[in-house]
């Protein structure tokens, strides 16, 4: 009966301990901003075939002799030099966008929350060798990395091996060494709480130890991380494709970039849209992540 009713207030405890991060968040105008942001994106990344007047490869303008023409209540954002509407391509552009940002940030912080508990919690020589491991990927310059390995496939392949799923997963595999070692300072900060020692005087398994008492009390910083790591990730994709080392077959805000910095002076609606939208996805995430380390960190609660 008394360890049931233990279970009970530790419920109870839980939820009001969320109850309060959503009370805390509500109130964060910059985060509900940038949720906003968010969920408009994902709006058009789920509907895009409803939002877009045209599929992204077609060419309406380039039969009416229209392309490379400004904005209008036609052409929304106005048209290539080829004939592709601009708005269509921003739209489709989206679901490459989050495809990317969540992805590689899903395989980062799988990859960090693993190394950070394991690091943070055994110590000793498994703690000296991932950390050792963990720097090695901190000092390599990835994104240099990515160009390279991305070049190597495309002279390989011309047509593009894994497409947009490979540069997702190069991204996902370079970046999670600084969340790891971020993780690892919380993972040891928490194991030296009393509840963690009690639960080892009681005879509990690390395992048990490890995901019923430090993962649920250090899930909030990996929420954050993985929001912020979204942006980034998205930011870097854009800058592949800008680069010219994206996946050609793909529509993407990095790639419209591109095509569009042929011609700056003549057409500047080719660039600034996909390049608005790039901007206002980041700086979504940005808000978000803010907003959520403010209403869930436990040392920044009133």
């Amino acid at each position: 009966m008394k360890t049931k009713m233990q279970n009970q207030n530790k419920q109870k405890k839980g939820a009001s301990q969320w109850n309060i991060a959503w009370r805390r968040f509500k109130r964060n105008k910059t985060a509900l901003t940038g949720a906003f942001i968010i969920g408009f994106v994902l709006f058009l990344a789920a509907f895009d075939t409803l939002v877009a007047p045209y599929e992204p490869n077609e060419i309406p303008a380039f039969y009416t002799g229209e392309a490379r023409t400004p904005p209008s209540s036609k052409y929304l954002f106005g048209t290539d030099n080829i004939g592709h509407d601009v708005f269509s391509q921003v739209v489709y552009g989206a679901r490459s966008a989050l495809y990317v940002g969540f992805g590689a940030a899903g395989i980062a912080m799988a990859i960090a929350t693993i190394v950070g508990l394991i690091s943070g919690y055994y110590g000793g020589i498994v703690d000296n060798i991932l950390m050792r491991v963990t720097e090695i990927f901190l000092v390599i310059p990835f994104l240099l990395i990515l160009l390279v390995f991305l070049k190597v496939i495309t002279a390989v392949a011309p047509s593009g091996v894994g497409g947009l799923s490979m540069v997702t997963l190069m991204i996902g595999l370079f970046s999670w060494s600084s969340n790891a070692r971020i993780i690892r300072g919380e993972v040891l900060r928490v194991k030296e709480q009393e509840y963690v020692e009690a639960a080892k005087t009681l005879g509990a398994s690390r395992t048990r130890i490890v995901f019923r008492h430090i993962l649920p009390n250090v899930l909030h910083i990996i929420i954050v991380l993985t929001t912020l790591l979204i942006a980034t990730s998205i930011l870097v994709e854009a800058g592949v494709s800008f680069l010219g080392f994206g996946d050609p077959n793909a529509i993407t805000w990095g790639q419209q970039l591109q095509k569009a910095s042929e011609a700056v002076k003549q057409a500047w609606w080719e660039g600034i849209f996909p390049g608005l939208f790039i901007t206002l996805l980041v700086l979504g995430f940005s808000l978000l992540g803010n907003g959520l380390r403010d209403a869930l960190d436990p040392r920044l609660r009133e």
